[in-house]
């Protein structure tokens, strides 16, 4: 982290040395049209788009990854805990993986990572004051070295105190920082452009294990939502995730229809846990926690290294309305753990390919196949038109090694798992009336040979056949108040019911009805000169099983001990814009009274009634 740092400061004063201001007057001349945004996917794939900086107040009061995931993860009822996908997403990679995935959601990605081309100096920052101890800090800089090279950085770092069990001021249950560095070049002569990043992030946790009641099933709602009053389970637990990407993707384009590309990735991540026991605390559930001890009572450690190289070079172009892309892959993994190694070095390769066709902006078709050297595959299908949309994805995709071999103090397994295999097709319409916009969809997935975690917290695999559909869609309502200002009260719905089927049913819990809302003014005050947008957000899903979460080996598992009941939750939000500058004021969870709540996570309230404060910077000079 400090040699990451350093090296912020180092650049910094390298691009200013060389940077130039094409105009000096104190005429504005930089904003937010100015300032475009490139994805690596619109390279790659010869993308034309236009991408700019956000300057709306639509959804700003969302600062947490839960509120910015629309509700479909759980999480451990705090910013910056371990999460896990409600609705099962079909993966992405079909070949190895750590299989300790609890904190992927704030890692940053090369799909989603933005470079720049921002003329002037560009700064995004943005600072929350969460209720309860809870504070975000996102700061991004980027400037041009010149007009073919860009510079940036991004720090992303959360904190936040204990929700439940909270011995004193700043008894931090989070503190994690996301520092990124990137560059993105274009030679001046020659049809030659990179792009570079490197990332690293690390996150300490004080694992708490849930709220600790002597009887869970005859509890009283007194005793779940105490918050920080609340006994706990684990009192002396510590865990840490660190991670650390370098990612290089550059091409050269030949012709039109010939052009090649080379990307590589170095991964590095480091996973550990520790609890000690020490017998202190208003309670000391040790022995309790834990189903057994292979080890040793007194203590818990784990530790687990997993490193990745990935190369993929290939050639691709346009023909016409039709564009290609074709590559080979390798990856070189590893694993290592503290008391047993779990594999070899080993490597896989793949061949793939991609491919999309346009028609005069109306609809693009795309697919997308690959083929990895022992039979797994990917096959990918997209449709999208002004009306309609849909897409099919079939894999077959190896096992993770965590899932494979492990021995600790906890648990241990050697397994030998079958490849897994997943369909999912989905689709829908889309109509937009301009005060009306319906889009109704459903999906409909199939998992065979799935991995999960039982009541245990041991892995398996289902020799059953799960089926999942879901229907419902977005459904959102336009109503203009005063024209001339742009005036307009709005209500957005998302809603969907989902039923499991099949005999692998039993190991794939969701809830049965999902729902988010969000009903807000958005308008002008004091003379048109102050952007505004007031309302209300809503969330609520029916009663299920939730997964637990054992933190000792990272993972979510089946329970059938702890139903989260139904809920809903109502924020209250109040949003500001002067020039560069927007603010917001939440009240989150203000439908919460007395010794009420809710569960995200057994054993782990959600969040409770707080108000928060925020401010969002945009610099362009």
């Amino acid at each position: 982290m400090k040699r990451i740092l350093t090296c912020i400061i180092a650049a910094m004063s390298t691009v200013a040395l060389f940077a130039q201001i094409t105009d000096d007057s104190t005429k504005l001349v930089y904003n937010a049209n100015t300032t475009r945004i490139i994805l690596e996917s619109d390279l790659k794939n010869n993308i034309e788009s236009e991408r700019h900086p956000d300057t709306t107040l639509y959804e700003l009061e969302k600062f947490t990854p839960l509120d910015q995931a629309d509700f479909k993860y759980q999480d451990l009822g705090n910013v910056g805990t371990a999460m896990f996908p409600i609705f099962y997403p079909v993966a992405d990679e079909i070949g190895r993986t750590s299989g300790l995935s609890a904190y992927d959601y704030y890692m940053v990605s090369p799909e989603s990572f933005k470079y720049y081309n921002s003329k002037s100096p560009f700064m995004d920052l943005m600072v929350v004051f969460g209720g309860k101890g809870r504070s975000v800090v996102d700061y991004s800089f980027s400037r041009n070295v010149n007009e073919n090279w860009n510079f940036g950085f991004d720090i992303y770092r959360i904190t936040s105190d204990k929700q439940i069990g909270k011995s004193g001021q700043q008894d931090r249950n989070v503190v994690g920082t996301v520092i990124d560095l990137y560059t993105y070049y274009q030679h001046p002569e020659k049809p030659y452009e990179a792009m570079v990043h490197v990332a690293n992030m690390g996150f300490n946790i004080e694992e708490t294990g849930g709220i600790y009641v002597d009887d869970i099933s005859n509890a009283s709602s007194v005793d779940l939502f105490e918050y920080q009053d609340s006994d706990i389970q684990l009192s002396e637990a510590r865990s840490f995730e660190d991670r650390f990407h370098f990612h290089l993707y550059h091409q050269y384009n030949w012709t039109k229809q010939l052009q090649f590309y080379h990307q590589l990735d170095i991964k590095n991540q480091e996973s550990g846990y520790q609890d000690f026991r020490d017998g202190g605390g208003t309670y000391n559930t040790y022995t309790d926690y834990y189903d057994q001890f292979l080890l040793g009572v007194d203590s818990t450690y784990r530790q687990i290294k997993w490193s990745e190289v990935s190369n993929e070079a290939g050639v691709k172009g346009d023909l016409a309305n039709l564009f290609y892309r074709l590559y080979l892959k390798r990856r070189d993994l590893n694993m290592d753990a503290i008391y047993e190694d779990p594999t070899d070095k080993f490597s896989e390769m793949f061949l793939g390919g991609y491919t999309r066709f346009n028609w005069r902006d109306k609809f693009n078709v795309e697919a997308q196949a690959e083929l990895m050297q022992s039979g797994e595959y990917k096959l990918i299908g997209n449709l999208n038109s002004d009306l309609i949309f849909g897409s099919y994805k079939s894999l077959r995709l190896k096992p993770s090694v965590f899932s494979d071999r492990y021995f600790g103090n906890h648990q241990d397994w050697d397994n030998s798992f079958a490849s897994a295999f997943t369909n999912e097709i989905t689709g829908g319409i889309q109509l937009d009336l301009k005060w009306l916009t319906i889009r109704p969809k459903g999906r409909l997935l199939s998992r065979d040979k799935f991995i999960y975690y039982d009541e245990n917290r041991t892995v398996r695999q289902s020799d059953e056949v799960a089926i999942m559909a879901s229907i419902g869609g977005d459904f959102n309502l336009k109503l203009i108040t005063n024209k001339e200002y742009n005036e307009s009260i709005h209500l957005e719905n998302e809603a969907y019911f989902t039923k499991v089927s099949g005999n692998g049913a039993q190991y794939m819990p969701v809830p049965e009805w999902f729902y988010n809302g969000r009903l807000f003014w958005r308008g002008f005050w004091f003379n048109n000169t102050m952007g505004v947008e007031v309302g209300v957000n809503l969330h609520a899903k029916s009663q299920y099983f939730a997964p637990a979460y054992a933190p000792e080996i990272q993972q979510f598992y089946l329970q059938d001990e702890f139903r989260i009941e139904n809920f809903y939750t109502a924020d209250i939000f109040w949003s500001m814009q002067v020039n560069n500058v927007r603010a917001f004021v939440r009240w989150t969870n203000f439908n919460q009274t007395g010794f009420t709540g809710y569960f995200i996570t057994p054993y782990y309230p959600g969040q409770s009634r707080t108000l928060d404060f925020g401010v969002r910077w945009l610099f362009y000079d």
